[in-house]
């Protein structure tokens, strides 16, 4: 599969678009940086390609590096440590050359008899790493505050003091 820089375009917008999958990215980021992953050479390097994707166990992110810069296979295993998954691929980026001159224009004919010009593009190698991290350390759980249904969230701590206080004024005789 070949990686065109509009891919890279499109997931970059999709994510700041939607707060959500920033907020996921990030815990996903925070979660790298307390396993002490970016200590491994070339860590720091990743662009996000693809993701956050969530699935019912997993939070899957594609990390692009360039193929000189492959991620040291260490920190791959510090993540396998932690139950996450991890998947080297050797890939080809295409990316469009800078155009100074016409030599980096081509020009198509269209059946219409129009000319389209369109930058030449260029290929590179490179490693998209695929992580694949359980749920439980990118999602924002609170024990003390339980999904009831989609838009409705329910706070057990002060339902646990009104159930405290009914069971006073029970004891007391009504009398607080």
């Amino acid at each position: 599969m070949t990686i065109a820089v509009s891919i890279l375009d499109n997931q970059i917008r999709k994510i700041s678009e939607t707060n959500t999958l920033l907020d996921m990215l990030l815990e996903f980021e925070k979660t790298l940086e307390d396993l002490d992953i970016y200590a491994y050479k070339h860590w720091e390097l990743g662009e996000v390609l693809e993701g956050p994707t969530m699935s019912r166990h997993f939070v899957t992110v594609k990390l692009l590096y360039d193929y000189k810069e492959m991620p040291d296979p260490s920190g791959a295993k510090r993540l396998m440590e932690k139950d996450c998954l991890v998947k080297y691929q050797k890939d080809t980026l295409i990316s469009p050359k800078k155009v100074k001159t016409f030599d980096d224009v081509e020009a198509d004919i269209r059946t219409d008899g129009s000319v389209r010009h369109k930058a030449k593009t260029t290929s590179k190698p490179v490693w998209v790493i695929e992580v694949k991290m359980p749920r439980r350390y990118v999602d924002e759980f609170n024990s003390d505050v339980v999904e009831a249904d989609a838009d409705n969230y329910v706070d057990t701590e002060s339902m646990n003091a009104e159930q405290q206080v009914d069971t006073e004024q029970q004891l007391t005789g009504g009398r607080v």
